[in-house]
C-alpha cells in the first residue's frame, strides 16, 4: 500500500491508495444520507396521479397542500436505495455486491448507527464508503419517529450552497394520526424548542465537537473489520474548519483550549471534502421535480470515485 496526497481545504491530506488488482474485494458497503441513497431518482419515485392517471406536478401538489390536503413524502418517494445511485453504479464497475445502507435525512448519529448495525456484515477485504452529511444537521430519535428540525436545501442556482431552515421536515416528521392531539402538540413544541436551542453558539460548538468525536469512534471500529474504509463528505467545507468557525463564535473567555485538547490532537479521520463537487455540479440540472442530484450527477460521481480510489495512478517522471 502506498499513499497519494490530495488537497482538502487549505490542508494537504494523505489518503491510502490500494491496488485493486492485488486486493480481494467481495462487497461494497455504503452509508450516508439521501445523496448516497439516491433520493428522487426515477426508480424510487412513485408520483401521485390525478383522476386521468397523469402525475401531479409540484405546483399541483403545493396547491393541494394549500387547500388543506397534506402530502406525505412517503406516498411519493420509496424508502429504499436507488439502483441508479452512485453506490450501485460504482459496485457495477468493481463487480462487487452492493449493500447501500444510506437513508434520506440521516444525520451524523444516524449514519454512525447505520455503520454499527451493519458492522457484523462487513468482512475483511470488503470496501466501506461512508459519505458523511452536513455537520449542522440535527435530528431527534424516538422508536417510532425521527424528526429533522433542520432541513438542508441545496440549490444549483446558488452553487449548491447549503441553507439551514428551522422547520419540521415533512419527510421525516410526525403524523397527526399516530398521536393524540395533545401529545402531537407537545412533541412539536419540543422539536421547535430543541431547534432554537441548538442554534445557540454555546450548543453549536459542543454539538460539532461531539460529532467529530463520533466520526473518530466510528472510523475506529470500521477499521477493525479489516475492510478498506473511505470517508467522503457532502460538504466541500472541511469539518475542522466548521468547528473552528464555531469556536470563534464563542465568547472570548471560552475560546482558548485550556480544559479540552485542540481538535487536531484527536481528529485524524481522512475525509474527502473535494469529491462532492462532482455530485453537486451546478452546471447539471437536478433530479426531475426535486433539488437532489440527478441520474447524470450519480453517473459522474461513480466514475469519479472509481478513478480516484480504484484505478492505479501512473507515476510521471519529472
Amino acid at each position: 500500500m502506498h499513499t497519494q496526497p490530495f488537497f482538502s481545504g487549505s490542508q494537504l491530506t494523505t489518503l491510502p491508495h490500494f491496488d485493486p488488482v492485488n486486493m480481494h474485494m467481495s462487497a461494497l458497503h455504503t452509508f450516508g444520507c439521501s445523496i448516497t441513497q439516491g433520493f428522487a431518482l426515477p426508480d424510487v419515485v412513485k408520483p401521485l396521479l390525478d383522476s386521468t392517471g397523469t402525475a401531479l406536478t409540484p405546483q399541483q401538489l403545493h396547491a393541494l397542500e394549500q387547500q388543506g390536503q397534506p402530502i406525505n413524502w412517503e406516498d411519493i418517494h420509496v424508502y429504499q436505495p436507488s439502483q441508479l445511485a452512485w453506490p450501485q453504479l460504482l459496485g457495477n464497475r468493481l463487480n462487487l455486491t452492493v449493500h447501500n445502507h444510506a437513508r434520506r435525512g440521516a444525520c451524523f448519529q444516524q449514519i454512525a448507527r447505520q455503520c454499527a448495525v451493519a458492522h457484523s456484515q462487513i468482512q475483511p477485504g470488503d470496501v466501506v464508503i461512508v459519505m458523511w452529511t452536513y455537520l449542522s444537521r440535527l435530528s431527534l430519535q424516538w422508536p417510532t419517529r425521527t424528526a429533522v428540525p433542520f432541513c438542508h436545501v441545496v440549490s444549483p442556482q446558488m452553487g449548491w450552497i447549503t441553507t439551514v431552515l428551522r422547520q419540521l421536515n415533512r419527510a421525516m416528521g410526525l403524523s397527526d394520526s399516530d398521536h393524540s392531539e395533545s401529545l402531537h402538540a407537545d412533541i412539536k413544541q419540543f422539536i421547535q424548542h430543541t431547534a432554537q436551542h441548538s442554534l445557540h453558539e454555546l450548543h453549536t460548538y459542543d454539538r460539532y465537537h461531539n460529532l467529530l468525536l463520533l466520526m473518530c469512534m466510528t472510523d475506529g471500529f470500521l477499521q477493525h473489520t479489516g475492510a478498506r474504509i473511505i470517508h467522503l463528505s457532502v460538504e466541500p467545507q472541511p469539518y475542522l474548519e466548521q468547528l473552528e468557525l464555531a469556536r470563534q463564535c464563542l465568547p472570548a473567555s471560552l475560546q482558548n483550549h485550556v480544559r479540552t485538547p485542540h481538535p487536531t490532537a484527536w481528529y485524524r479521520v481522512n475525509v474527502d471534502h473535494d469529491s462532492c463537487r462532482v455530485i453537486l455540479d451546478p452546471t447539471i440540472p437536478p433530479a426531475e421535480n426535486d433539488m437532489h442530484p440527478s441520474v447524470q450527477h450519480h453517473e459522474n460521481f461513480a466514475d469519479h470515485i472509481h478513478q480516484q480510489y480504484f484505478v492505479p495512478k501512473k507515476c510521471c517522471d519529472n
